[in-house]
């Protein structure tokens, strides 16, 4: 960074950058998230995890 507090046109293009591309990354695990437990709740009924049928 430059010795004011300014930034360059390099470090706002880098920061913009690398915030669209985690919150990319964030939102593509949360929906990949939301369709494994879909897929969970459709292959055995509930999203509960150790859910066991034994105990009464």
């Amino acid at each position: 960074m430059n010795k004011s507090n300014k930034w360059d046109d390099k470090e706002i293009a880098a920061t913009g950058t690398a915030v669209i591309i985690l919150g990319g990354l964030i939102l593509y695990w949360l929906l990949q998230m939301e369709s494994t437990l879909e897929l969970l709740e459709l292959a055995y009924g509930s999203i509960k995890l150790f859910n066991n049928p034994l105990v009464f």
